[in-house]
């Protein structure tokens, strides 16, 4: 069926983060109160998100303000929602998009009301994660789903999977193919998010799709050595291995440049700009590689708004869009 619409309304939903650094602790608060992130009883959940915003704050501050004081994840986020309008607009589409948060501003349900002031029409939930996971896009899903239920509009469409697109994989490997000089000496680490073990015991298929992510953008770079890490692990009982070991074992092969490709990302954020390029970075000076380079995520390497008009494309019932 070709479901060839000439209006569609686009949600763009984030992860969203603090605009400045007075937004940090109610970040937090707002994190840590989400049941998907702690799940049970809801009024411990409500006195361990202050208990833990509370004791983070400040270190958070810190982290933030090397990185400019703010997340902007909002603005490229808008940057991208102009892209996807003027690259629909030149297919004879109206395609009006507004961007959403779902732990910061605007929220979910701002998101979908400026939206819906703009034009109605069928309603696209678009996902900035490349790998679905219950906790993140299945928290911004509850959001979702009770925001229309409380209108009475339906979700018409939902992208959940942007990491499945040819655009993605290609994008990725065409990057890393650029950073590579020396191929023999160099190796490649694709990283992705970790994730408390407890939540892929629970039936969650993230590193399912993570790892076949990987496996197909291994699969064009021909001999150059290349393997998966998991960043930023928060506790013990996270899914690893972790990028420090993998970055140890690659040095003890004898590989004299390290290249990081961190998949998880769509822009960067703090996961990017501080626990790769800055904790990575220190944690292993010592081994001595001769280069350390991350690649930039898809929006600074130009294939951010290809990549999300290709799975808008395939979830309408449109031809491949290209530019």
């Amino acid at each position: 069926m070709n479901n060839r619409l000439s209006k569609h309304s686009v949600l763009l939903i984030d992860m969203g983060g603090p605009h400045n650094l007075d937004e940090v602790k109610p970040y937090l608060q707002k994190i840590f109160s989400d049941p998907r992130i702690i799940p049970g009883n809801p009024i411990k959940r409500w006195i361990l998100s202050r208990l833990i915003a509370a004791k983070s704050a400040e270190e958070t501050k810190k982290r933030y303000a090397i990185i400019g004081g703010k997340s902007n994840a909002v603005e490229n986020a808008r940057k991208l929602a102009n892209q996807l309008t003027d690259f629909f607009a030149k297919r004879k589409l109206q395609v009006e998009c507004e961007v959403a948060t779902r732990y910061s501003f605007p929220d979910i349900p701002d998101g979908l009301d400026e939206l819906l002031r703009k034009q109605n029409a069928p309603l696209t939930a678009v996902y900035l994660f490349p790998h679905n996971t219950i906790a993140l896009t299945g928290s911004c899903v509850d959001v979702l789903t009770k925001s229309t239920k409380k209108r009475g509009i339906p979700i018409d469409y939902h992208v959940k999977h942007l990491g499945k697109t040819q655009t993605y994989i290609q994008g990725w490997a065409n990057g890393i193919k650029k950073a590579v000089k020396r191929p023999k000496e160099t190796f490649v680490m694709l990283t992705a998010h970790s994730l408390p073990i407890s939540i892929i015991n629970q039936g969650d298929q993230y590193l399912v799709e993570v790892e076949k992510c990987a496996d197909q953008v291994k699969a064009l770079l021909g001999d150059v050595a290349v393997d998966l890490a998991y960043q930023s692990q928060e506790g013990k009982n996270w899914v690893g291995p972790t990028v420090e070991e993998k970055a140890t074992a690659a040095r003890e092969q004898g590989y004299k440049e390290l290249i990081i490709a961190p998949l998880s990302f769509v822009g960067d954020n703090t996961e990017t700009l501080l626990d790769i390029d800055l904790d990575l970075f220190k944690a292993i000076q010592h081994l001595g590689f001769e280069r350390f380079e991350r690649i930039p995520p898809p929006d600074q390497q130009g294939f951010l708004c290809d990549m999300v008009a290709e799975a808008l494309s395939q979830e309408w019932g449109l031809e491949s869009e290209k530019k």
